[in-house]
């Protein structure tokens, strides 16, 4: 066998599959694009040809000419239809685009017009022939049959070069905006998956604080009442295991936090007794707010170990959480004086760091007095929807 031969043969059955294919996946649109360029070219064909209209409207049906074009001119556009998609197909394979849609180009305005001859050669014939206008003498001549599929393909090659090669430049430009837009998601992609590892780093620096914070507690507790601390130790238990689940999510609620945190005054409540207060003041619609989650733990923790803890006097904790504006605002209010800028340190640090990379700073922490023995952390976020932390990549969680 020659190899020539068969490579011919293979690539010949190639071209096949893969025109056959491109053929039956013809959209509607398309069917209904080609029918309104056909048209387009029919009404062209009318104004660009008015004269000799007029002319063969004195012996001939000016309406029966012009469905001859319409007829004619859906064939070519049908056919250079086919070219399109076949190119299409082609060069979604990997062949070259500039010469798969010049190809496209010669050979279905080549297709259209040979398919169409039969039926131009039945239509003037026999429709139309024995009134065609006398001193019309060229549609008379039998040489009209090489002149016309001539003037057709001539016609048809400017028409439909000019239309495949606007296609493709349109094509090309929707799959350079595709790839661009893929890119960008992409790129969006991984500045969120940057942006979760940042802020779980952040997050990391602020949970082993909070815990040996509280350890150190249970510690101090097992020097004064070994009963009571291994009580503490046993709520500090069963708190972390449900606690520490909810700490690693990327999205919580200001309701979530709180609770949380009552949990942890709780087990500070076991060796401070009633030397602390608590007072938690949160609405429905503030508990229902979406926030990062360990911002408000560390508040609490802050304030204890830097405030409550150091003094012999009883303190209060205060939370209260409002919606204002389209914002979600949260007073924690110390009366150990443990919230004060100058006891800011790491934990609070890295709470605004979170803060500024997820809310480029429209969020703000700030710490202030109230009194000689009052102190407060006001947090401030803009109220946020659960997709702002929910569309963040599973596998950046």
């Amino acid at each position: 066998m020659n190899p020539a031969a068969s490579t011919h043969r293979d690539d010949s059955t190639s071209f096949a599959e893969l025109a056959i294919g491109a053929l039956r996946d013809i959209r509607g649109g398309q069917v209904v694009a080609a029918m309104v360029f056909g048209l387009v070219i029919s009404v062209v064909n009318a104004i660009t040809f008015a004269i000799p209209l007029v002319n063969f409207a004195r012996t001939t049906s000016v309406p029966m000419v012009l469905a001859g074009f319409a007829v004619l001119d859906q064939i070519r556009a049908f056919a250079l239809l086919a070219a399109i998609v076949i190119a299409d197909r082609a060069v979604d394979r990997g062949a070259p685009m500039r010469r798969a849609y010049v190809v496209a180009a010669i050979g279905g305005s080549l297709l259209g017009v040979l398919v169409s001859l039969p039926v131009n050669v039945a239509w003037q014939d026999w429709l139309l022939d024995v009134r065609w206008p006398a001193h019309f003498t060229w549609l008379h001549d039998p040489a009209r049959w090489l002149y016309m599929p001539v003037f057709h393909l001539t016609y048809w090659l400017l028409v439909g070069s000019a239309a495949v090669f606007f296609y493709a430049d349109r094509r090309a430009a929707r799959r350079t905006e595709g790839r661009l837009h893929a890119a960008e998601l992409d790129r969006i992609r991984r500045s969120k998956a940057a942006l979760e590892s940042r802020l779980q780093a952040l997050q990391a620096r602020v949970e082993p604080k909070f815990l040996f914070n509280t350890l150190a507690q249970v510690e101090r507790l097992y020097e004064i009442d070994p009963t009571l601390a291994a009580r503490m130790l046993d709520d500090l238990i069963a708190y972390l295991r449900a606690a520490m689940p909810l700490m690693r999510d990327t999205s919580s609620t200001v309701a979530q936090e709180v609770e949380l945190a009552r949990a942890y005054l709780d087990i500070a409540r076991l060796r401070l007794g009633d030397r602390l207060q608590v007072s938690i003041d949160v609405p429905s619609d503030a508990g229902a707010a979406r926030m990062p989650p360990m911002m408000l733990l560390p508040l609490i923790d802050h304030a204890i170990v830097h405030g409550l803890e150091r003094t012999s006097g009883d303190g209060t904790i205060g939370i209260v959480a409002r919606v204002l504006g389209g914002r979600l605002r949260m007073n924690i209010v110390d009366g150990g004086a443990g919230l004060v800028p100058e006891l800011e340190g790491d934990g609070i640090g890295s709470i605004r760091q979170r803060l500024d990379a997820l809310y480029h700073g429209d969020a703000t922490l700030e710490l202030q007095r109230r009194d000689d023995r009052a102190t407060e952390a006001v947090l401030e976020l803009p109220l946020e929807a659960r997709e702002r932390f929910d569309d963040l990549p599973v596998d950046a969680r």
